[in-house]
């Protein structure tokens, strides 16, 4: 027993103080979050979204505390675009990245390669992501479809990421998941690495 004691929470001896406080009460809030979403589980996650969201602006702010709030605010609040005159202009494709990587096993980006090198499939998965990023650009995100692609744990790895914790073996991340994970299974390294392979640089297939 005291050698898996040792061996618990390696991932946060990675993280600097300023880390440390955005995490602070981060696994209670999406316990919270999460229990209150599969009250109706067959509706997309919000508040545990609005919970991921919150965690991960606390670390950008802690990692780059010369940004005030007002500029936060003044960042997300751009004025009213003019009428479309293309589809491109008409649809978020950041929305239709995140539908389409929330409905299927894959990223946005390599979607693309592959509709652009004929795969009908992967063409016709990408026009179902922009019908459904319509409506939740211009209705809300309550009518989000229900992620059916590991929303908890890519929302996670996420976060590893943006606390510099993408260098540590598959254990590690386990650990991390095992602390701050509200979905109560088992986490397993061999899952979790071919999910960090999934979806690695993910970032860069939303640029």
């Amino acid at each position: 027993m005291l050698n898996v004691s040792k061996n618990q929470h390696r991932w946060k001896m990675s993280l600097d103080e300023n880390n440390h406080r955005a995490l602070q009460g981060a696994a209670e809030t999406l316990a919270w979050t999460w229990k209150a979403d599969m009250k109706t589980p067959k509706s997309y996650p919000l508040n545990t979204e609005d919970a991921f969201s919150r965690i991960k602006e606390r670390i950008r702010d802690s990692q780059h505390p010369s940004r005030s709030r007002t500029e936060r605010k003044l960042s997300k609040l751009p004025p009213p675009p003019p009428p479309p005159k293309r589809l491109s202009e008409l649809i978020h494709e950041r929305t239709v990245s995140a539908v389409y990587e929330d409905q299927n096993a894959g990223r946005y980006r390599d979607a693309l390669k592959s509709a652009a090198r004929g795969d009908y499939a992967a063409f016709r998965k990408i026009l179902n992501a922009i019908g459904q990023a319509h409506d939740i650009d211009y209705f809300g995100p309550g009518v989000a479809p229900k992620p059916r692609i590991h929303f908890l744990h890519r929302n996670l790895i996420e976060i590893a990421d943006l606390l510099g914790l993408s260098d540590l073996k598959h254990e590690g991340i386990v650990e991390f998941m095992d602390d701050l994970c509200p979905c109560r299974r088992t986490h397993r390294p061999d899952a979790i690495r071919k999910l960090r392979k999934r979806w690695a640089a993910k970032s860069d297939s939303k640029s």
